[in-house]
C-alpha cells in the first residue's frame, strides 16, 4: 500500500488491518476495533495496542471478549462494558469534567481502535514487535489506513492517547508540545475534525493531565460535545 487507500465499508477497514498485521506472523490477537462502528460518532479514541486484560478478573471472560473482537467487529462497547484500566481511566476522566460539561457522557458514539492492531501484554509491543524487519512498513500502512478510515467515518473529535498514538499527527513532537487543533478529513476537504492529544489513559497519575487537556480543548473549540 504506498498510497493512501480508501474503503466503503467497515468490514473492508476491518479486513485490511488483519492483512497489515498478520505480516509479522506473530502468534498474539490482531484486534482492530473494540467497540461497535457507525458513521459520524462524537469520539474516535486512537490508542497503542490493546492490551491481555478486557477482563483483570476472569480469564475466560478476558479470552471471549479478545477473541470475539479478533473474529470480527466488536457487538460491544469496551469503554462502556468492560472493567480493564483504560476504561476505567476513560470513566475518570469523563466524570470529572462532566461536573463542569454535562454533555460529555460516554456513550455508543464513542469508538476505539489502535495504532498497533498486535494484542500484548501491559508491557507494550515488546522488541518482538518493533524490531521485526516488517514492522516499519506494517506501521506506516497502518497510519495511512487510519487517516483514511477518519475520514470516512467522519467523526466530530479524535483523541490520540499516549505518545506512540500521538506519533500519527505529531511526529517527533513531545506530548507538552502537542496542541489540540482542527484537521481537514483529506486533502482538498473544507471539513474538519478536532484533534486532542492525551496521555495514556490507563495510568492513574495522567488523570489530572488529561482532564485540564479535555477542559482547555473544550473551552478553546477544539472538543464539540
Amino acid at each position: 500500500m504506498n498510497k493512501t487507500v480508501f474503503f466503503n465499508s467497515f468490514e473492508e477497514y476491518f479486513d485490511e488491518i488483519k492483512s497489515i498485521w498478520s505480516k509479522l506472523e506473530n502468534p498474539n490477537r490482531i484486534i482492530p476495533f473494540c467497540t461497535p462502528l457507525l458513521h459520524n460518532p462524537k469520539f474516535l479514541i486512537i490508542g497503542k495496542n490493546h492490551s491481555n486484560n478486557f477482563d483483570p478478573y476472569d480469564g475466560v471472560e478476558n479470552n471471549r471478549i479478545a477473541d470475539s473482537f479478533s473474529r470480527s467487529i466488536a457487538e460491544e462497547n469496551t469503554f462502556l462494558k468492560h472493567k480493564h484500566p483504560f476504561a476505567k481511566g476513560l470513566k475518570r476522566v469523563v466524570k470529572s469534567i462532566n461536573q463542569e460539561y454535562g454533555d460529555l457522557k460516554i456513550t455508543q458514539e464513542w469508538l476505539g481502535t489502535n495504532r498497533c492492531a498486535i494484542q500484548t501484554n501491559s508491557g507494550g509491543l515488546g522488541l518482538e514487535i518493533e524490531n521485526h524487519p516488517k514492522y516499519k512498513k506494517s506501521q506506516e500502512e497502518m497510519d495511512k489506513l487510519l487517516k483514511s478510515f477518519i475520514s470516512f467515518i467522519k467523526p466530530k473529535n479524535v483523541i490520540l492517547t499516549g505518545l506512540y498514538a500521538c506519533e500519527l499527527y505529531y511526529p517527533g513532537k513531545k506530548l507538552k508540545e502537542m496542541k489540540s487543533k482542527k484537521v481537514v478529513f483529506k486533502k482538498g476537504s473544507s471539513e474538519t475534525f478536532n484533534l486532542i492529544p492525551v496521555e495514556h489513559f490507563s495510568l492513574p497519575y495522567n488523570t489530572q493531565k488529561i482532564i485540564n487537556r479535555l477542559k482547555s480543548a473544550i473551552e478553546n473549540g477544539y472538543c464539540e460535545l
